[in-house]
Formats: C-alpha cells, structure tokens, sequence
C-alpha cells in the first residue's frame, strides 16, 4: 500500500439525502448550513481523483485504491445516486447547469504498516461555496488475505454517513454574486441614448463548447472604470443571473490593453486574464496560453452615437499603383467613414477610400481610393514573395502604432520568423518575434530583401515578443477576387539597399488607415 492517498471525488446530485445516521457530521462552513438539507439540492455522482493517484491506477500500480474507489461508488450507487462515475480532477464533466450540483468529497486515510491496516478514514464534503463538513471513522480497517476493500470501504461508508438519500431540489444552493442594474435592454437604452466609447458595447463570444461557453457579456463604464457584466451564455446558466458583475478591467500602460478581475464559472475571481480591444473585437487571454475572441455586437454602425471626433486606426499599404490598398477585416469591419493618409508620405492631406473585396476568415481586406488622386512617380519598391519563409529569416514590420502617444511617423520593428503555424497552430499565419502594438494591424511584414511576406493581424497578449501575420498566399486569394484584375508589381527594387534605405522608400507605401 502506498504512502497516504488524497482522492478527490465530485458528486453530482439530483436527489435529497436523509441518512440514517448514529452521530452528526462535523463540519466548518461559512453559513451553518445543515448538512442534510444541503446534500438534498445536489444531482449526479462524478467521484474524482487526483492526477497522480489516476495515473497509478491506469498503470495497475495501485490496485487496493481502485477498490477503495469502487467501494465509495457502490456505496453512492445504494443510497440513490444516479449515472457515478469517476475519474481525473482536471476531466471533471462541463455539461451541467449548475455548479450546486455539485458537492467535492476527498476521502483520506493512514497507512498503519505494522498491522497492515487502513487507519484514520476521513471523507470530506465541500459544497460549491466551499463549506466543508467532515465524517471521520471510529474504527481501522484491517487487510488480510481475505479482505475485500471494496466491500469495506462500502461497510465503512454506510456507517460514516448512512444510507438513504431523499430528494429535495428546492435545497440547491446559490453561488454568490455581485449585481449590477444593467440587463441588456437597459445597456441599448443607455448606448443609445448616451452613446458608447469604442470599448464601450455588448459582446459575444465566437465558439461554444463544453469547455467555453458562448457568453454575451456589456461592457460599461462606470466610475471611470470599465465592468463586464454578465448577459447570458454560461454553461452553467443556473448559477448566472443577468446583470452580475463578470469581470473589473484594471488599465494597463498600454492604450486598450486592460488586465481582468475575471470571475469563473464558480464565480471565484482570476487574475490571470487579460483583455485588449480592437475595432468591433475583445480578445480575453488566459495566462498567454488560451484566447478567445469577442465580437462586438452592439452599438451597430448605424446606431451608434458614438462621437463624431472619435476615429479607430489601423495600418494599410499599397497594392497597386492606382490606388488599391491592404489592410484587415477587422480594421475596416463596420466603418461608415474610411480615410487613408500617408499617401507619398504626407499626413496632411486624408483620402477617402470604400471596401472592394473583404476575407473575414483570414482577416484581410482590400480598400480603394475614391479621390482623384495623381499617380505620376508611384511606383510600388516592393513584390509579393511567392514562396514561403523559412523558420529563422530576418523580417521588419512597418506601421502606426498607439498614435495617441507615439505620434504619426512611421515605425520600425524587427524580428525573426519564429514559426511557420501561428495562434494554437493556426497555417494561414507566421509567428514572429518583431513586436506590434495597437494600430500595427493591417500593416506589412518584410523579409529582409524587402519582399512582402506577410501581413499583421494580431499580437499575442501575456507572451513576450510573439506577434502573427497572415501569409502572402492568403492575399493572393482575395486578390483574385478584385473585379478587375490588378496590374502588381513585378520588380523588387529594395533587395540590395540597407534596412534604413529601404524604409525610406517604403514609408511612401504605408499608410494610416481611419475608421468611423
């Protein structure tokens, strides 16, 4: 037998527990709540174990703690549990409506070597707002060739708690919450009335699953600072109410960048999330590890009254000599207003140009300028590189990044190509290590001969230096789109100039690109 064994077990329960029992369970709990009332709210039975002891189990390396587990299964299954099961803590089932039906049970014991004995039997039940209450048992229980562990553990538990289980869902206990007066009509009434900032809106996530729940989320300000409230969407829609506080946005020094007070399904709060907002997206990323993504659902480009001097930015480049110009989706996504500067380098002059062919999925667009506009001279440095780029090859981004504080002349960064797959082995994209802030987006990734590679679409928040970029190819595709075909430039003019030289020829070609 090995060293003192922890198994986790979760139990969830749609039935009431009465147990027969000889003494009263003792307990510590945060609102005195009386034991068997509190197991009469709980449903199925899931009895969980740790990492560890799973893996010994598999690996048949602790046959006497598998028939524990067994014996507390068959011991749930004769009180009036339905559907046990057991398994890792990390594996514990998603597709439940509430978290209270929920109760963690850890069962523990002594090993006693001298006389072969399980010792010091304890079971542990913490309910969803952590209240524990505590059974311990009077007597050891002895191994000898003829000892059936399951049986035991079955005996020791009827003992230990009893063994009829009534049912009263009534009972269900609540996760505590933090209301707000918002619901999602009272936040339309208030954007409407009141306008929005750019942040400011309603959410919602784009993937559901067991694992992530397709949550719509408001996003307010209030007191100067910005609140997520909950809409609908959990997984566990019984333990959520609308208009409780989902998650406080802290401002980092970076402009949009925000960390999050994140609540949990079980409401406990996170401060491993981050959030950063682009045009009509929110990108939560846990830890630099996992990301979801946002979409912005309201205010609509046709109701917002978001003032008029409030403009988002991205970066753009030329495509062709007459006026085409990439960019992302989700730069341009829901503009009434596009304007372009930077056209042979001067800011002082800003043009308007209207969306041509867009790619959601790859997040690129194509846009035009629909002023009159000279081309005499403008001839495009740069080609489109028709290969792909090896893992290690130098490469610069070019863009109009945080313009708010760094102004608008262009910036420089640089890096490597540090993968060929991008976010969670994303193949349309590069991971780079050049670094991107807000505004990068839509700007053009380089190699080091000045062959357009690439274009910027996302940084990944939490990691050091990691930012993405969409392959060429993919903007090969939307061009083909284009009504007309577009003439492209076929000469690179850039590969034999130094870095310094080839920006000042590209800084031309870059622009700032403005959305209302």
């Amino acid at each position: 037998m090995k060293n003192k064994i922890l198994l986790i077990l979760f139990l969830i329960v749609s039935a009431v527990s009465v147990f027969s029992q000889s003494f009263k369970p003792s307990y510590q709990s945060n609102n005195s709540l009386d034991f068997t009332k509190y197991l009469s709210g709980v449903k199925y039975a899931y009895v969980m174990v740790n990492d560890d002891f799973a893996k010994s189990v598999s690996n048949g390396d602790n046959s006497s703690g598998s028939e524990v587990i067994l014996g507390v299964i068959s011991y749930l299954n004769a009180i009036g549990f339905d559907n046990v099961k057991w398994g890792k803590e990390a594996n514990t089932p998603k597709d439940f409506t509430s978290l209270c039906d929920l109760v963690r049970v850890s069962i523990s014991w002594d090993p006693d070597y001298e006389h072969n004995a399980f010792t010091n039997i304890r079971l542990i039940f913490i309910s969803c707002n952590e209240d524990e209450f505590e059974f311990l048992s009077e007597k050891n229980i002895v191994i000898t060739n003829y000892t059936d562990i399951k049986t035991e553990f079955h005996n020791k538990c009827m003992k230990m708690y009893g063994y009829k289980k009534d049912n009263s869902p009534h009972q269900r206990l609540k996760l505590d919450s933090e209301m707000t007066e918002w619901t999602e009509q009272k936040l339309k009434s208030h954007f409407l009335s009141n306008g929005a900032d750019p942040i400011e809106g309603i959410y919602e996530n784009s993937v559901q699953s067991l694992e992530m729940a397709k949550y719509k989320v408001g996003i307010v300000k209030i007191d100067n600072d910005y609140t997520v409230v909950y809409l609908s969407g959990a997984n566990n829609y019984l333990d959520w109410e609308e208009g409780e506080v989902k998650a406080k946005l802290t401002e980092t020094a970076t402009p949009r960048l925000y960390k999050a007070n994140w609540k949990m399904l079980n409401k406990e709060e996170n401060s491993n999330f981050y959030i950063s907002f682009e045009t009509g997206l929110m990108n939560l990323v846990f830890q630099g590890i996992e990301k979801s993504v946002y979409i912005k659902l309201f205010p609509t480009s046709s109701t917002s009254k978001m003032p008029k001097d409030i403009a988002n930015s991205g970066t753009g480049f030329a495509l062709t000599s007459n006026g085409y110009i990439v960019t992302n989706y989700h730069v341009i996504e829901g503009a009434s207003n596009i304007k372009v500067k930077g056209i042979n380098g001067s800011f002082s002059t800003s043009y308007n140009a209207k969306v041509i062919v867009t790619d959601k999925n790859n997040d690129l667009a194509i846009i035009k300028i629909e002023d009159n506009l000279h081309y005499n001279n403008f001839k495009i440095p740069y080609t489109i590189k028709s290969i792909p780029t090896a893992v290690g090859e130098n490469v610069f981004v070019l863009g109009y990044p945080l313009r708010a504080s760094m102004g608008d002349e262009i910036k420089l960064t640089n890096g490597i190509i540090s993968s060929k797959t991008g976010f969670q082995g994303d193949i349309t994209s590069y991971q780079i290590s050049a670094p991107i802030q807000p505004g990068n987006s839509g700007g053009p990734l380089f190699d080091k001969f000045g062959n357009l590679i690439g274009v910027i679409n996302a940084k990944h928040i939490g990691a050091e230096n990691v930012s993405y970029a969409i392959k060429v190819s993919y903007l090969k595709n939307l061009i083909d789109l284009l009504p007309t075909e577009p003439t492209l430039n076929n000469i690179n003019v850039l590969k034999n100039l130094s870095l310094s030289d080839q920006v000042k020829q590209l800084n031309k070609f870059v622009y700032i690109i403005e959305v209302k």
